[in-house]
Formats: structure tokens, sequence, C-alpha cells
């Protein structure tokens, strides 16, 4: 997985968004709206990868750095992190 939307799309393999919702004891619209605008928020992102047994903190920077506009600073903190290869939205 490289995008908070594999992120989030291996989630909802596993569970509805419905159920996650209640988990999280959010609106369900908020993951309505993520898949909308194709991107999570980090805080969220950590969550679902914490119950996914992924790493909470890379997924976290992933939603932050996805959540940024195209510009030469995030260009280089996509390249400094290295193993970060997509960080755009798709």
């Amino acid at each position: 997985m490289q995008t908070t939307m594999e992120l989030l799309n291996k989630a909802l393999e596993k569970k509805s968004a419905t159920e996650w919702s209640k988990d999280y004891n959010i609106n369900p619209s908020t993951i309505a709206c993520a898949k909308r605008t194709r991107r999570l928020s980090p805080l969220l992102a950590a969550n679902l990868a914490i119950d996914l047994g992924a790493d909470a903190k890379h997924w976290a920077t992933i939603a932050a750095i996805e959540s940024e506009r195209d510009s030469p600073l995030k260009e280089r903190l996509r390249k400094k992190l290295g193993r970060v290869k997509s960080v755009n939205r798709p």
C-alpha cells in the first residue's frame, strides 16, 4: 500500500464503513467524504493503520503529505522519506 486510499480500501475489505464509523464513534459521512475527496485525515489514517496492524506514524505522515499542494518542499520531504513512494492524490 502506498496511498491512504489503498489503506482505506484495505480497511473496507475488513469491515464496512458503518462498522468503522461505530468503532471510532464518528459520523459515517466522514468515510464517505474521505472516499469522495480521495484523502484521509492523518488521525483517521493512523487509527485505521493501528487496527490493520500497520505503522500508524507512517500512515499519519502519508496522510499529512497527501493533503499538501504540490511544491518543492513536498517533493523534498517525499524524497527524504524515501520509502514513501507515492504521496500524490491519484
